[in-house]
């Protein structure tokens, strides 16, 4: 019996010291664990705290971008008023006319007359055809209508060519 004892001794000795390797590994590997896990919480919040910051940055690079637009909207209606003003200047009816009259050489009806035509034909009898004039000769002046046809003539012309 004393071999089984003394075997029983030999044996249990190292059994003891595997015994406190295996809890020395326990305890670092909790120690490793509580380094890992408390490395990924604080990597966790940094990560938080970036993405916040992240966001602000983004939306201040929005706003920043939507003043850029706002100025550059408000300078282009300034421009676009500007243009609709010089428009209405260069469509106005006496710049049409200056225009007509010294870069055109067109001059203006001395007296204008009205004529009334009926709406209905009427049959051509002998009174009606004594009342039709005659076209000017190349000596006489030409009447004050056909005058004003031909200035209203050369304003087409000008029109259609753009009056600058």
């Amino acid at each position: 019996m004393v071999g089984k004892t003394g075997a029983a001794l030999q044996l249990s000795e190292p059994a003891k010291g595997q015994a406190k390797k295996r809890v020395r590994k326990r305890k670092v590997k909790r120690r490793v664990e509580l380094i890992t896990a408390y490395g990924l919480f604080v990597g966790m919040v940094v990560a938080l705290v970036l993405l916040y910051v992240a966001q602000y940055a983004y939306v201040a690079q929005l706003n920043l971008r939507l003043d850029r637009a706002e100025h550059q909207l408000a300078e282009i209606q300034a421009l676009n008023e500007q243009l609709e003003q010089q428009t209405s200047e260069l469509r106005s009816l006496q710049r049409v006319e200056h225009e007509a009259v010294n870069r055109l050489g067109m001059q203006k009806p001395e007296a204008v007359r009205m004529v009334r035509a009926s709406v209905e034909p009427e049959t051509a009898t002998s009174d009606t055809a004594e009342r039709v004039e005659t076209a000017p000769e190349a000596d006489e002046k030409p009447s004050h209508l056909v005058t004003f046809l031909n200035w209203t003539r050369g304003l087409r012309r000008a029109f259609a060519q753009g009056v600058e």
